[in-house]
């Protein structure tokens, strides 16, 4: 019998359904809120401070989309993040968004940490059933 990697259970994603690339509607399904309560405060986070687009752009990419969460954890750069995701049990999504906004505040760093990340973290084992 072979055994079978195991996946976090992914709940932060896009939606394929959504107006631009499915965020809001994805972050609105994942708090139980209205989607018209998320896109009114990222609007006004984009016209108040301007983060709003940046944090819009950096979800997504890194938030699988639901109709393809079966792929999401395949590799991307290197499979840093997905290795990261199914060894701490974290969200993929998390993980990936987590190492966008990284590389954005200290573009050096890292990269040099990405990269010894890849040669030092194994590849998950299979977990037997």
């Amino acid at each position: 019998m072979t055994a079978a990697l195991t996946y976090p259970t992914t709940t932060w994603t896009r939606t394929k359904t959504g107006l631009i690339a499915g965020v809001c509607e994805g972050v609105a399904r994942r708090l139980n809120v209205e989607v018209w309560l998320v896109r009114f405060i990222w609007v006004m986070t984009v016209l108040l401070m301007g983060t709003g687009l940046f944090a819009y752009l950096v979800l997504a990419i890194a938030l699988p989309r639901e109709d393809k969460i079966d792929r999401a954890y395949e590799r991307m750069i290197f499979g840093v993040c997905s290795r990261i995701a199914r060894r701490s049990d974290i969200e993929i999504g998390i993980v990936r968004a987590a190492a966008v906004l990284s590389a954005c505040v200290t573009f050096g760093v890292s990269l040099v940490a990405y990269l010894l990340l890849y040669v030092l973290l194994p590849e998950p084992t299979p977990r037997p059933e």
